[in-house]
């Protein structure tokens, strides 16, 4: 074994502390920015999660052949995916992260997207949805069923 002379005994306790003061440093500096991100990054998966579900409840109505329809609770900020048949059945039920809300929803009467035994739905829309950020995020309904996610 070779030992570290006198000197150098010292030397390896202060790169340790330096290196330590380097990763403390950087923490303080990268967690507000993270913190400042988080708001935006849950708006995005909010998003992408509700094109998924209405892009899922279009395709339970091809493929069961009965109408389903995806309705918006916008004072919970809150969806359903329900199945209408004899019974109306809940298929799906989403809360959204409570930094995430609808801003507003356009063209679709109350609220709801119908789907049709095709894909289509019964009106086109709008849905909008916002964080505590301001940020939005856009997610578009077209006659045809096609929806789509704005970037």
């Amino acid at each position: 074994m070779t030992s570290l002379k006198n000197g150098h005994r010292g030397n390896m306790l202060i790169d340790l502390l330096v290196a330590l003061g380097i990763v403390a440093l950087l923490s303080t500096i990268t967690i507000p920015y993270l913190k400042k991100y988080q708001p935006n990054l849950k708006l995005s998966a909010t998003a992408r999660d509700l094109t998924t579900n209405i892009r899922y409840a279009q395709q339970l109505t091809v493929t069961e052949q009965k109408v389903h329809q995806v309705n918006f609770d916008l004072a919970q900020d809150r969806y359903e995916i329900l199945r209408i048949d004899a019974a109306t059945t809940t298929v799906k039920s989403v809360n959204f992260d409570q930094e995430v809300s609808f801003k507003k929803i356009t063209g679709l009467t109350d609220n709801k997207i119908v789907f049709n035994f095709y894909g289509g739905v019964s009106q086109a829309g709008q849905i909008i949805l916002t964080n505590a950020n301001n940020a939005d995020a856009v997610i578009n309904i077209k006659p045809s069923g096609y929806v789509q996610l704005e970037d």
